[in-house]
């Protein structure tokens, strides 16, 4: 359910009606107390006018300033009620903190039961007028005339027309108005929802980004460094590392030079990034070093995020495999762990250096972590720990995703 709105606030600008920069009482949620009071303060001079006007007819029939102050001031109390009433009773529900179900009820039960005071109270006033005209003639005991009994026009008159007043002018608009405002509050949560989801999105997107600019940098670098010295020494591994840096441009320069970030991948484009590093770093750290990769051919076309896998690949030459001296090598695994919500799970281990320090905490892993929980939420892990046999296993589960 949405949020509810602090109700003494001005309302946005997209809920808030377009009226609102007429009547500035329509910026503030409807029945709240900023809206009650500035909106009995612009129909104030309106119910001036009617009790000024009623007890003026008054006083120049009977030629008597005093009843015509008496009567005005019944007037002016009937008016203000006729505009204020009502809404006040609304006023006093909305802010008792109520379920908004019982909310809505009771508010436009307040509106109704501020017309039925109102009748009453207008009958107070015309008894009071009636006293007066007793007055005036000088009636002891002033004893109202017998009514004959209203045809259908006159109940029309009677009841219709007041109630369409009272409509106007003593709460009914509002009543629309507030089932109104809460369905646009309700669509500006969502449409605020969905810019805060959409920068998230974006910001994790840049972090991706700039994670995709790590990964190229210091790796092409060191890579050309080294075939700066393998066309002296070895031309032949020289060539093959040429190729495999090639091979490995063309799988990751796509995705790269536009500077974009691609919102998905398949299982088999991650693996062929991934492949075409490890080759190139076999070749370059020479045969200490090897690498597998066991991923069943029916994964090939499964949806996967860009660039989270080869990150995690980096790492594990970059701090296991070329801290450790002697032979190494790298796995990367998947599997389908099957549960309630299957998972597809990526593994890259390796028999490296192994945990140090401060392993584990870098800006790549958490911006992998923050990627899955946009992605997926809480469905979505990556784990990194200690290899049996040392080294280390990073694991990355996901949703199985449908096939391509």
């Amino acid at each position: 359910m949405a949020q509810q709105y602090p109700i003494e606030k001005s309302l946005p600008s997209d809920v808030a009606t377009a009226a609102s920069q007429l009547l500035q009482y329509l910026r503030y949620p409807v029945f709240s107390w900023a809206w009650w009071w500035r909106r009995l303060l612009f129909f104030a001079p309106l119910a001036a006018v009617i009790a000024i006007a009623t007890g003026n007819d008054h006083g120049d029939f009977v030629k008597s300033s005093s009843q015509a102050l008496s009567l005005a001031w019944h007037a002016a109390l009937v008016s203000i009620w006729f505009v204020g009433g009502g809404t006040l009773l609304a006023v006093l529900v909305r802010h008792a903190g109520l379920r908004q179900d019982i909310e809505r009820i009771l508010v436009v039960l307040a509106i109704v039961a501020g017309f039925f005071v109102s009748e009453g109270l207008d009958r107070w006033v015309n008894h009071h007028h009636d006293e007066l005209m007793c007055a005036y003639r000088g009636q002891v005991e002033c004893i109202a005339p017998v009514k004959p009994s209203p045809d259908t026009l006159g109940l029309f008159m009677r009841y219709a027309v007041p109630a369409g007043l009272y409509f106007a002018f003593g709460g009914g608009f509002a009543v629309l108005s507030y089932f109104r405002e809460q369905r646009s509050w309700r669509e500006h949560q969502q449409r605020v929802e969905r810019e805060q989801l959409q920068l998230a999105k974006n910001e994790a997107d840049l972090r991706l980004s700039v994670l995709q600019a790590q990964v190229q940098p210091h790796f092409l670098f060191n890579t050309l460094a080294s075939l700066r010295s393998l066309i002296r020494k070895e031309p032949e591994r020289a060539e093959a590392a040429l190729d495999a840096l090639v091979d490995h441009l063309r799988a990751t320069l796509p995705s790269l030079r536009d500077g974009s970030v691609e919102p998905q991948s398949t299982l088999a484009k991650q693996m062929e990034i991934c492949r075409s590093y490890l080759e190139v770093m076999r070749i370059r750290i020479g045969a200490r070093f090897d690498y597998s990769i066991d991923v069943p051919s029916s994964f090939s076309e499964l949806s996967f995020p860009p660039f989270m896998l080869i990150s995690l690949v980096e790492n594990a030459v970059k701090h296991g495999v070329e801290r450790k001296p002697g032979p190494c090598s790298v796995r990367i695994a998947a599997r389908l762990i099957e549960s309630a919500q299957p998972l597809l799970e990526i593994s890259v281990s390796d028999d490296g250096a192994g945990l140090s320090e401060g392993v584990g905490s870098g800006v790549g892993l958490a911006n992998i972590r923050a990627q899955l929980a946009l992605r997926f939420g809480a469905s979505a892990s990556l784990s990194l720990q200690g290899g049996s046999a040392g080294g280390a296993v990073a694991a990355l589960r996901i949703p199985f995703p449908a096939q391509a």
